[in-house]
Formats: structure tokens, sequence, C-alpha cells
């Protein structure tokens, strides 16, 4: 049988690419989720054409609305409806801090750390809540989040950080309540991307976000799930285990480009992480929310 995905956030961005890869390569049917339905519907035109047998299932959802998401669920599982996977992409916070670099915390409106918390943790909790009983039922599924690396380094803004870290606990903690259940919730961190949005020289491409949560559930075991059960993945070495790259990097140059980058990441996620280490300095915030550094999210700026 064809197996069934949520995509949060699928619109544009790496929930678009991973809606896409889902459907056109792994056959999945999927249900597209986001505000913009227009772009959804170009999304599944898109899938159509190929002639492939995965499926888009636009549905245009507002997820700072509990009774939107509540009455999605519930439509989604009546019957016999088996849900696979759960990715939750949707995240506002870019759109409301790019006006805004240059300034700290408190020069910024209340309203950014809103943008960041609201569609982000709080619509990835909220949406885990009502799909995870059909899961629970089928005795089988997976929960993705999509965060980054701004969990545990200063990038850009204060509610950036505190989003991404609580995503990445998110996954964490719904993991250790979910084990004997045979649900899993991981957590995934891509680099910096190439979408509507951001402009990362190099980034990583949505195709290629989606082809790392394609490899999860179709090429990874249950050895490699059970270890990776609670935890933070990063795409790269999702691409290194299962072979995957950009459709542009013929050579593997920028596969190898990016995992060596990822190494200090990776160094600072398996120490002590900075706030817990009284021994190590504090960053240099301007490093990265300076108003140069907006050119990076022209896509999110104001029309």
């Amino acid at each position: 049988m064809k197996k069934t995905a949520i995509v949060t956030g699928a619109s544009r961005g790496f929930g678009r690419g991973i809606a896409h890869v889902l459907a056109s390569v792994g056959q999945y049917k999927v249900f597209a989720t986001a505000r913009n339905k227009s772009a959804l519907d170009n999304l599944k035109r898109e899938v159509d054409k190929l002639g492939c047998d995965g499926e888009i299932v636009p549905v245009a959802l507002d997820q700072n609305n509990d009774n939107e998401v509540i009455k999605f669920s519930e439509e989604i599982t009546e019957g016999n409806t088996k849900i696979d996977l759960l990715v939750n992409s949707a995240y506002q916070g870019l759109i409301g801090m790019t006006p805004h670099f240059g300034k700290r915390f408190w020069e910024r409106p209340i309203s950014v750390y809103d943008d960041h918390m609201n569609v982000g943790v709080r619509s990835s909790y909220v949406m885990s809540k009502l799909i995870v009983p059909n899961m629970i039922q089928n005795n089988n599924g997976l929960i993705l989040q999509i965060s980054s690396y701004g969990g545990f380094i200063y990038f850009c803004d204060v509610g950036y950080g505190v989003a991404h870290a609580a995503m990445d606990r998110l996954s964490y903690d719904m993991a250790t309540e979910l084990k004997d259940q045979n649900v899993r919730a991981i957590t995934i961190h891509p680099g910096a991307g190439q979408t509507e949005i951001t402009a990362f020289p190099d980034g990583e491409s949505p195709n290629f976000v989606g082809r790392a949560v394609l490899a999860l559930m179709e090429k990874a075991d249950d050895n490699f799930l059970n270890q990776a059960n609670g935890k933070t993945l990063f795409t790269i070495d999702l691409a290194k285990e299962f072979g995957f790259k950009e459709d542009y990097d013929t050579d593997g140059s920028v596969n190898e480009a990016r995992y060596q980058g990822s190494k200090p990441f990776k160094e600072m996620m398996l120490s002590t992480l900075p706030q817990y280490d009284t021994e190590s300095g504090l960053p240099k915030y301007s490093d990265t929310n300076n108003e140069g550094f907006a050119d990076l999210f022209k896509g999110a700026k104001p029309k």
C-alpha cells in the first residue's frame, strides 16, 4: 500500500522539497499543508506532471488556529487512514525577524519572539499531539522536526536560538514518552539553505533535505532508527550514510565541503553546550545579526 505522510509548511522552502521528494520519488500520498493554497496547488500540478504514483493533497491550514488543525487531524485520520510520517516543517520565525536585522532583542517587537515560537515549536507540538494517537493505534510511525544549528549556537536572534533548541528537545522528550509505542521522534538539522527565502552560498536545496527525509523512511533499518530516536541528525551525515547528493554535485565535492564544515558543530553537540560551559566565552552577536546578513534572507522581507 502507498505510504501516507503529512508535511507542514509545504508551500515553500524545505517543507516543499520534502513533500515533493516524498511524492515524486517515494510514491507517498502527501498531505501538504500551508496557508498559501495556490502555492500548494502549484506543487500538486508539478508532481502530477511527472506521472508518478505519488500524490500531493493540498490542504490550506493556518497552524496558528488550533481549531483548524484539530479539524484537519480528525478528517484525515477517519476510517482506515494510516499516517506513516509527520514532518513538522512549518516555521514563521524567518519572516518575523528579517526586518529587524542589526537590532538586539530589546529593540525588536515582542511579536518577533512569538513568530519564532508559535508556528514552529508550538505548532509542531500541537500537530504531533493530534497525529500520534493514529500512529500508536497502528503501532508504527515517525515524527520529524526540521530544526537548525541555531539550536546550539547564537544565530541572528534570541528567539531563533530558543525556538530551535526547543525543537531539538521536543523530539527527545516525545521519544522518551513514545519509546514503548513503536513510534519514533527525530530532529533533522539541514545546513544553511538555498530556498525561496534564504540565499546562502552553496546552501542545501529543498530537494536535498527531502532526500534526507526519504532516506530515513526507506533506507534506514530499525537499528539505525532506534539509535537515532529522540536525537538530532544532520542532513549531511544522512547523505554520507545513504549516498545521496545535490543534483548539481557531480563529483561529490559539495557534499564533502558541507561534511567538513559541519564538524565544529558536531563537536559542540557532543561536548558540553556553551550555556553549560562556565569556561567558555560568549559569541559576538553581530557576526550574524547585522543589516548586511539580512540579504541572505531576502525572500523573507516584506513585499
